[in-house]
């Protein structure tokens, strides 16, 4: 069956559900589903033309929101296999202790309500896009068009990391702290007990999720151990010979604020890790640790890959889509967006929110058989570099298309204010706010 996969339950990743239809041969492949896959989802039976979104996190609930914003009377339904929504936006402040949990953490029932569409806890394990249904564990749902934003997986293998045991062992012991919310769990509770020594963080090489927020993250994790009088340090470490934002405003804030509680070493990136030995490798220098979050190399959420959606040419393995209206080439009904896109934007809440609005318009559009223009995404980084006197440092970004080089670049009106300030700091706590009460009430 055409652009129909049968893959393995059980590839439980951060950003991908893979299903338990394992196809060993010819007859197994054309095996009808069985089971809960052979049911549809109870959900009202409708006239409108479904959209069905994968994902649930700032790209999926932005476009399921504006998609019933649309003047096209669209059925839609939110696919998310959390059943809590817990925000890496101001996480960092949770890690300091200057917010609480409940601030980061909100209901997909609430989006739902306030957006007027369905939100279906579940996980999407296959999908037929010549049938347009997708299947999922709890039955499928047959659409006029998806859209997949599934966000990011790991790459291990990029820090040199392959054996499936230390992976694992990175996973458990050392997680990045940029997907889920027992990641953010794990993380706090380390930071809290964090004694003497060094604490780790890494800035991976490529374009990771929510760039600025590694940086931030060094200078609260700093000012943490500063505050409790502790012999500990936060050693960064960086692919990049700067800060990929913000480089101003980071490194005087490194300097002047840390600078016996934070090392930064640029330009190294790791060739490999040794969890057991708690070894960092890179090609000068051999880093010893006592704990930390280590970050590797993101790539598109594997989901993407495994239903033959990716950029064969994509060094993340991002999805194979028309840039500016977000499609699969050659597949006007399925989308992707968000984190797993492949133009060079930033991996964050706020461009994920203009695509969310921008891709609503196009699928809205063409059921009107019209075209939406293309805008560029607001990138919009707050970062609370000082967390003591609520100072913070702002990066804004804009993007345009070359039509000579064929490249995306920053648009002329992008700007970044590195000098700190209290009303940054009040501005990185108020974007947050405004958008979860968009979304959630």
């Amino acid at each position: 069956m055409k652009n129909f996969s049968r893959r393995g339950f059980g590839k439980l990743t951060a950003g991908s559900i893979a299903g338990t239809l394992v196809a060993t041969n010819a007859s197994a492949a054309s095996a009808k589903p069985s089971g809960t896959m052979s049911r549809p989802v109870e959900l009202p039976t409708t006239k409108k033309p479904r959209v069905v979104v994968v994902g649930g996190g700032w790209a999926g609930l932005t476009i399921a929101q504006n998609l019933r914003r649309q003047s096209v009377d669209f059925d839609v339904v939110l696919i998310e296999r959390r059943s809590t929504f817990i925000s890496h936006p101001l996480s960092n402040l949770w890690l300091g202790g200057a917010i609480n949990l409940e601030t980061l953490t909100h209901s997909f029932l609430d989006a739902a309500k306030a957006g007027d569409y369905a939100y279906l806890n579940a996980s999407l394990i296959d999908l037929d896009r010549e049938k347009r249904r997708a299947f999922t564990d709890q039955g499928y749902i047959d659409y006029d068009s998806i859209v997949l934003a599934p966000g990011i997986d790991y790459n291990y293998a990029s820090m040199g990391v392959k054996d499936p045991t230390a992976v694992q062992m990175l996973k458990t012991r050392y997680p990045a702290g940029f997907v889920s919310g027992s990641e953010h769990v794990t993380l706090k509770r380390k930071v809290d007990g964090f004694k003497n020594g060094i604490f780790v963080l890494t800035a991976p090489q490529g374009i990771f999720r929510c760039t600025a927020s590694v940086y931030e993250r060094a200078c609260i994790l700093a000012a943490t151990f500063k505050r409790r009088k502790l012999p500990a340090k936060v050693l960064l470490i960086d692919s990049r010979n700067a800060p990929g934002v913000n480089s101003a405003g980071f490194l005087a804030a490194f300097k002047e604020l840390y600078k016996d509680h934070l090392e930064y070493m640029p330009s190294s990136p790791i060739q490999r890790i040794d969890p057991v030995a708690k070894t960092i490798h890179t090609e000068f220098d051999d880093i010893k640790f006592a704990d930390g979050a280590i970050y590797p190399r993101v790539r598109a959420a594997r989901m993407i890959e495994e239903f033959g959606l990716s950029d064969l040419e994509s060094a993340q393995m991002e999805a194979n889509i028309d840039p500016f209206n977000y499609n699969i080439i050659g597949d006007e009904h399925t989308y992707v967006a968000g984190d797993s896109r492949p133009m060079p934007f930033s991996k964050s809440a706020s461009v994920a929110r203009g695509e969310g609005v921008h891709v609503a318009k196009v699928i809205a559009a063409r059921a009107e058989g019209k075209s939406a223009p293309w805008v560029t995404p607001e990138s919009i980084c707050y970062s609370m570099v000082d967390p003591e006197a609520k100072q913070g440092i702002v990066s804004r970004s804009y993007y345009q298309f070359n039509q000579v080089t064929k490249q995306w670049e920053f648009a002329p009106e992008t700007v970044s204010i590195d000098e700190r300030s209290k009303d940054l700091g009040r501005k990185t706590l108020a974007w947050s706010e405004r958008q979860f009460k968009d979304l959630f009430s």
